[in-house]
């Protein structure tokens, strides 16, 4: 009998495997001092729904109650628990650290490192709206690559305000600056100047152009600035810098690259982004970022900050290392 497409069995020593994961992840968790939650594998599909980007919410798995109830399957936890803190931790001092190992569910083309059922891993820092809070978020995700043993794992990082300022010279309308970060996230340079050149700034945009398929650090980001035209993507620039100069001094500086291409595919990240890599792997191993604006939604006005990574693609990094969890 076959299993529905995109799930998977667990035999006892591939599940003892994804156990030593999860408790590797546990104890960095706990290290710094963050509380596990648990909410439920679905929710109402209005909650869930206020998170998630078109392309996010166009593969969570929908049903109806007998009630009439719109009803989804998380496909991430960020939103479960920016809901959870809204509604039963309003009270709760300032700022929260939550973590959560937790099932998730996305109606995805199955493939390597891409299921449609998967363990998520991540915590989330509520209402720390500062430089240090972006910092932290990016220090423990690289400590946990680092304890579970993906020592040559790289991070891009990006501010969302940069490109928005960027593109902010070109005059585009809202679609035309939405399909123009679509190209941009994508690499997709062809296309990405068959849309522009209608702009009359041709210099402009091969600079853009370029910008896109570069990564480095001052030299992106000076010419980031250079091109920049609104105060918001400025600020974003020297953020940026900031982070990067606390990273060196934990001796991360030569792991973090500026990918001015990053942009995450949820809408609800507002400043600071990150994806962590291996070079040998054509998926992301984790991911996050800054997402001030999704706490209102729910009512709650604070910022915050947070990454998750799939316990499956570390499984699957760590297998083609040789390496034990």
């Amino acid at each position: 009998m076959r299993l529905p497409s995109g799930t998977r069995d667990w035999l006892p020593a591939e599940l003892r495997r994804k156990r030593a994961v999860e408790r590797v992840l546990r104890d960095v968790f706990e290290r710094w001092h963050y509380a596990e939650v648990q909410t439920p594998n679905f929710e109402r599909f209005d909650a869930l729904e206020a998170g998630l980007g078109e392309r996010v919410a166009s593969q969570t798995f929908l049903f109806v109650d007998k009630t009439g109830t719109q009803i989804a399957l998380r496909p991430e936890m960020t939103t479960p628990v920016a809901r959870f803190v809204a509604t039963r931790l309003r009270d709760a001092p300032l700022p929260l650290r939550l973590s959560y190992v937790a099932p998730a569910y996305r109606y995805e083309d199955p493939q390597e490192g891409r299921m449609r059922e998967f363990t998520t891993a991540g915590l989330e820092l509520i209402g720390s709206e500062g430089r240090e809070g972006d910092a932290e978020s990016l220090f423990t995700a690289l400590e946990a690559l680092d304890a579970l043993g993906l020592h040559d794992a790289l991070v891009d990082v990006n501010h969302a305000a940069i490109v928005d300022g960027v593109l902010a010279g070109l005059e585009l309308d809202a679609p035309g600056i939405a399909q123009a970060k679509a190209l941009i996230s994508g690499r997709n340079i062809v296309a990405l100047r068959a849309r522009l050149a209608g702009t009359g700034r041709a210099a402009a945009v091969e600079e853009i152009v370029r910008l896109a398929l570069t990564r480095g650090r001052d030299d992106v980001l000076e010419t980031a600035r250079r091109l920049c035209h609104t105060d918001a993507g400025l600020a974003g620039i020297e953020r940026l810098r900031h982070v990067l100069a606390l990273a060196s001094e934990r001796g991360y500086g030569a792991r973090l690259n500026v990918d001015f291409a990053l942009l995450r595919d949820i809408e609800y990240y507002t400043g600071f982004i990150f994806e962590g890599f291996a070079s040998d792997l054509g998926f992301a191993l984790c991911g996050g970022g800054r997402y001030d604006s999704l706490l209102p939604r729910f009512g709650f006005q604070a910022g915050a900050v947070g990454w998750s990574l799939s316990v499956e693609r570390i499984l699957i990094a760590l297998e083609r290392r040789g390496v034990s969890p």
